[in-house]
């Protein structure tokens, strides 16, 4: 069910924190709390599995707005101001997806644009994490992940990089990519 507006002199806040990162209706506002936000004025917390709400004074708000960019536990935080849907802006289409070839592996990869990699980047981080050289057959770059097309055969050498380190504070994310 959709969560509640904020009420006269509140500001709903939407988290990118929720369940899937340990997050509860309590968990949320310490977390926050610890992280430099104003104590003890949270008024409620909504977790959902990738996100959370606050309803704040509207007086607190920026102390809470203030938290964006710092990371916890290596997720860079965001935190805005919820619009209500007739005041959203119109999204950006989707980006068109490269089509699959028979014989390919499409894989999902959590590097991307944000880590100031380009295709090459992709490419040389999975091969100093233990990726088969030479492999890669394309690259699908996006903002925080790329697609990676190998050859079935290879795919087992790729998967192999899961949850290897990639630089001082990531930890590669490698699978066979879902289709929608």
């Amino acid at each position: 069910p959709p969560s509640p507006d904020a009420g006269p002199g509140e500001v709903k806040l939407w988290v990118n924190l929720g369940m899937d990162d340990g997050m509860d209706e309590a968990k949320l506002p310490a977390t926050l709390e610890s992280l430099g936000a104003p104590g003890g004025k949270v008024i409620r917390a909504l977790t959902r599995p990738t996100y959370g709400y606050v309803y704040v004074p509207e007086a607190e708000a920026p102390g809470f707005e203030a938290l964006n960019g710092k990371t916890h536990a290596d997720k860079a935080l965001k935190l805005e101001r919820h619009r209500p849907r007739g005041q959203r802006e119109e999204r950006r289409p989707r980006h068109e997806a490269l089509p699959d070839v028979p014989g390919q592996a499409r894989l999902w990869v959590g590097l991307g644009r944000q880590e100031g990699l380009d295709e090459a980047g992709v490419t040389a981080a999975l091969e100093a994490a233990g990726a088969p050289a030479g492999k890669v057959l394309r690259t699908d770059l996006r903002p925080t992940y790329a697609y990676v097309f190998v050859a079935e055969e290879d795919v087992a050498g790729f998967e192999a990089t899961h949850g290897k380190p990639h630089g001082e504070n990531k930890t590669l994310k490698v699978e066979r990519a879902k289709r929608k």
